[in-house]
């Protein structure tokens, strides 16, 4: 610990005396349940593994119909109250404080917004009505309410937010607030109820119960005032005696500025909300909290020695590993599962109505599970692949107890990982591979590179088990789910595929079309690295627009401000014909052609094959067989890499 002056030495946030200075700050692990095992084991091996303060993410102060039910604790309900005491007993015992985030969802279609002459913005594409007073005033007892609830399952405070796209931010920002009456206009009228809030908590509360409130400083990208703005709400509430703690982020609102709420491995930076932060902090007396993509804790170490906040707040990092505030501070740096900032796992998840995760971290969910106990009889075990998949699998089924010996056909382990982690804005997920190696390394795991698990071979090891973890290849022949005929003249030896041009280093002329149907980020991330290496590149695709398929998450957004003025974009367009030295366009809708003359060379990111024959020849030998990850279901947009982790783990326990 001695590197660290101030990360991990004790501080105060009022009266509550915490130890440490790492904030992990409210984040939705929905799908866990409401209480449940699951739920309170998340919490628990966060705080067993290091963090000194702990918020519970999105406790509704008032139903919210729209919102998948079981996946936010109603604090508005004392039938809840059980849910939030196990979460924070469970916390307590390791001495890390906790506090509930109570937030007004704007999920309700008969409810009302601050004013109807703005656009809804959070869930939903509508505009309600303007709420009257009497509403008003019944949110704010709502939020008082919430407050007491958390206070009677023992937390040790409330936080609620008033920016980010949480509802409170219609009332406080002049973007949304265009009442006429005591809550809105001047600044000291928007802020009225939140001020109410905090008042009445105060006046029902014990005097050591601890209340915070998070704040969007800086609103410019929509059009706002900036910090200005920010810093005069912050001082406002420091100046009343009555707040503990703010925490700051900045520019981010979901769902428009998404890519600043959640910054990506895009965002080439760590500390993306300390800008306002350190503004904030000249202006206000109680303690400021802030980070964005925390991955170094020496880093966030250094902000806080110059002055720039108090607190350092993370999520994905020890969403990733939980451990990440104790690794840092033994200087196990080595032995951290980084965050690699894909976002698919965790908040994407979310998006779409399922179970939240993480992509380099499938323990979530199990944490409160015996870890890997021994198999009850040890096996020979193969794995036909390292990829992901097959270096998950291998080190579970090394840790209970079984001799795993690891084949991989090329020079390098990680599969499409490796691809991915060699383009523009994408080299975080290299961790993967690294962490993973480090453990079948610690393992000792029989790892053999330039070695391909043939039929012949596996037999010649008698293994008594085989996970066949092969993945797959992009297609040669330029199908995709728009186009099931193969494109004339794929054949040609000037095509290239992803792993022929980053993996197997094709030699590639100056002028490149890149054909991407996969809508993700790896024929972008091609793109942008040949338009960086100075070639002329044309970037067609069937969609719309760019990387569609991480378009909730805002990087469509990202990846748009960094291709576009580095290549020529041909958006609903599909690849006609190729020929020897010209490509025949065809605009999906309109079936107007384009001729580019003089192609040097064409990239064809389409579709990903599995790679199954292995598997196929395994089943006739009547020995355990496995299959996962690409092998067995290919995917070429999200979640590939997660659900690979997912299958490795899923398989090393059931061998």
């Amino acid at each position: 610990m001695g590197k660290f002056k101030h990360l991990f030495s004790p501080f105060k946030i009022g009266p509550l005396t915490l130890r440490n200075r790492v904030f992990m700050s409210p984040h939705g692990m929905v799908g866990l349940g409401i209480g449940t095992d699951q739920q309170v084991g998340y919490f628990e091996a966060r705080a067993k593994g290091g963090c000194g303060f702990m918020v519970i993410a999105s406790c509704q102060v008032v139903p919210a119909p729209l919102v998948p039910p079981g996946w936010f604790i109603e604090a508005y309900n004392r039938d809840h109250i059980p849910a939030i005491k196990r979460i924070v007993d469970a916390v307590h015992k390791h001495d890390t404080k906790i506090v509930v985030q109570g937030v007004w969802m704007q999920a309700d279609t008969s409810q009302a917004q601050a004013s109807g002459a703005a656009p809804h913005t959070v869930l939903s594409d509508s505009q309600p009505r303007s709420m009257t007073t009497v509403e008003v005033k019944a949110l704010v007892e709502a939020h008082i309410v919430a407050a007491q609830h958390a206070e009677e399952a023992g937390a040790d405070g409330f936080e609620f937010p008033i920016g980010g796209g949480a509802g409170l931010q219609s009332f406080t920002s002049p973007l949304y607030n265009f009442r006429t009456d005591e809550y809105g206009g001047s600044l000291e009228n928007r802020m009225r109820m939140v001020m109410d809030i905090i008042a009445g908590i105060r006046a029902r509360c014990k005097p050591d119960f601890v209340v915070g409130v998070a704040l969007n400083a800086d609103d410019a990208t929509l059009g706002g005032d900036g910090l200005s703005e920010g810093i005069a709400i912050s001082k406002l509430l420091s100046d009343s005696g009555m707040v503990n703690w703010l925490r700051i982020t900045a520019r981010g609102q979901k769902p428009q500025m998404t890519h600043y709420h959640y910054p990506s491995s895009y965002i080439g930076e760590q500390g993306t909300h300390v800008y306002a932060a350190a503004e904030v902090k000249k202006h206000v007396n109680i303690p400021v909290v802030s980070g964005g993509r925390i991955l170094d804790a020496a880093y966030g170490d250094q902000l806080i020695d110059d002055g720039k906040i108090d607190m350092v707040f993370v999520a994905r990092s020890v969403i990733a590993d939980p451990q990440w505030p104790n690794k840092s501070r033994d200087g196990k740096n080595a032995e951290i599962r980084a965050c690699i900032g894909d976002l698919e796992g965790c908040f994407l998840r979310s998006c779409i109505g399922h179970p939240v995760g993480c992509t380099v971290n499938p323990d979530i969910g199990f944490e409160h599970e015996p870890r890997y106990e021994p198999a009850p009889v040890m096996k020979k075990v193969v794995i036909a692949g390292g990829g992901p998949a097959g270096m998950q699998a291998a080190m579970i089924a090394a840790k209970r107890g079984h001799h795993v010996t690891l084949f991989e056909k090329s020079e390098a382990l990680g599969g499409h990982v490796r691809l991915q982690a060699k383009l523009p804005g994408l080299e975080d997920r290299g961790d993967i591979i690294r962490w993973l190696h480090l453990q079948l390394t610690k393992l000792k795991v029989d790892v053999r590179l330039c070695a391909k698990a043939t039929l012949e071979l596996i037999q010649g090891l008698d293994a008594d088990a085989v996970v066949v973890a092969t993945g797959a290849r992009y297609a040669k022949n330029g199908v995709s789910k728009n186009q099931l005929i193969a494109i004339p003249g794929a054949d040609l030896a000037h095509v290239l595929t992803p792993e022929e041009l980053i993996l197997e280093h094709a030699h590639i002329g100056q002028k490149i079309l890149v054909y991407d149907n996969t809508s993700y980020e790896v024929g972008t991330g091609i793109a942008e690295l040949l338009a960086d290496q100075g070639k002329d590149v044309t970037f067609a695709t069937i969609d719309s627009g760019l990387a569609m398929s991480v378009a909730e998450l805002g990087l469509n957004k990202v990846i748009s401000e960094r291709l576009l003025p580095k290549v020529t974009f041909f958006a609903q367009t599909r690849l006609k014909e190729i020929q020897s030295e010209n490509v025949k366009l065809e605009h999906f809708f309109t079936g107007k052609e384009v001729v580019l003359e003089g192609v040097d060379n064409v990239v064809l990111i389409t579709s990903k094959p599995p790679e199954e024959a292995l598997y196929h020849a395994l089943l006739e030998t009547g020995r355990e067989v496995h299959i996962i990850g690409d092998a067995r279901e290919a995917r070429w947009s999200t979640f590939a890499t997660d659900e690979a982790i997912k299958d490795g783990r899923r398989v090393g326990l059931a061998l």
